[in-house]
């Protein structure tokens, strides 16, 4: 879901609200227009809270092109000034919240949207990441998650181990393809990569599971569902799973500090 407002307090606000009705909701909060213009993926979103307020440009705007990429969105304008309302319906929104706003008014929305999913498929359509024993990636639905590049699935693994740390290009030239003088050549194949693979998130629907920022890409974290986050946050369950492989099928990971921290906890 997208939850855009100028005021932070706000934005804290509703975050909190959508976390409390459900804790595994995925939320991409932003501060203004530009800030979500700069967001390279903006198809499947399934909700969308967007502040009338804005003050460097119109909210309307910004669910009018929100729209052309995520058809389907449930739009619901947000604003403190009831005279906003009738404008806002060219969006054809889902709903309209007047501020200051409850739980209430937010779950009330939540349970009345113009396109109705599922409430679970609302919150819950992350990526499915095993990394014990073969490096897997299901889709929402159960299927595997293809690549059309192996070393594009590669990156995607690197990424996942990296637990949300930012990397370079470099860094995975060195660390994945084992190129330590990082020539211009391999530069050039791992951006193509990159690009193949974020393609390939996009096409599924996933194209924010990778931020790419500033030259560097790391792991949207709340976009999957994954047995080595969940091991070193301390499930039970998931470490007792571990059989002391980790994505077998990559020899860089073998030592990678994401291997050597769940071996240190047994």
């Amino acid at each position: 879901m997208l939850v855009i407002d100028k005021e932070r307090p706000s934005l804290i606000r509703l975050t909190e609200i959508l976390l409390e009705l459900s804790p595994d909701s995925d939320i991409i909060p932003f501060r203004s227009y530009s800030e979500f213009m700069e967001y390279k993926s903006k198809s499947g979103f399934s909700a969308a809270f967007i502040d009338l307020d804005l003050s460097d440009n119109s909210g309307i705007e910004l669910a009018l092109t929100l729209k052309e990429h995520s058809p389907r969105c449930n739009i619901i304008f947000v604003s403190a000034h009831n005279e906003l309302a009738a404008d806002a319906f060219r969006a054809r929104p889902s709903g309209f919240v007047k501020k200051p706003y409850t739980a209430d008014d937010i779950s009330a929305e939540l349970d009345d949207l113009r396109y109705p999913p599922e409430r679970d498929e609302l919150f819950s359509r992350k990526l499915r990441v095993i990394t014990f024993g073969s490096f897997l990636v299901y889709k929402a639905d159960g299927t595997i998650l293809h690549f059309r590049r192996s070393a594009s699935r590669q990156i995607f693994a690197y990424l996942v181990d990296q637990c949300g740390y930012p990397v370079s290009v470099k860094d995975i030239a060195q660390d994945v393809f084992e190129d330590s003088e990082f020539s211009r050549q391999t530069s050039k194949n791992i951006s193509k990569y990159i690009g193949f693979l974020m393609e390939d998130l996009e096409k599924e629907g996933y194209g924010d599971a990778v931020i790419r920022q500033n030259r560097t890409l790391q792991i949207n974290k709340n976009r999957l569902n994954c047995d080595l986050y969940r091991a070193l946050d301390g499930d039970v369950e998931t470490l007792n799973s571990f059989n002391n492989e980790y994505m077998i099928d990559y020899s860089w990971a073998e030592m990678s500090e994401s291997a050597l921290r769940l071996r240190s906890m047994f």
